[in-house]
């Protein structure tokens, strides 16, 4: 016979992981791994991507963010007309 379980979830517990340093560290190297693709999709030049992370609140919570950004005409370029950063994401 199946027994009914009950889950609580710990909302203060699973917002402190998304804040954790080692979180950080995962999505620092994730936001590294891509920023790194998306200057090797480059071929115009210039400074290319750079990368960051900060905490903020997405989805409701606060947690750890990470972002690739163009650094200058050209690689705001390589992103819009040769997808440069798109396809970092998507490999």
């Amino acid at each position: 016979m199946a027994t009914k379980m009950t889950i609580q979830w710990n909302h203060d517990g699973f917002e402190a992981l998304l804040c954790d340093e080692g979180t950080m560290q995962l999505v620092r190297q994730q936001a590294e791994r891509i920023c790194d693709a998306a200057n090797a999709n480059n071929d115009r030049g210039g400074d290319g991507f750079d990368q960051g992370t900060r905490l903020g609140r997405a989805y409701g919570s606060q947690r750890a963010l990470g972002f690739v950004y163009s650094t200058d005409q050209n690689s705001a370029l390589a992103e819009s007309e040769d997808k440069a950063l798109s396809r970092a994401v998507s490999g």
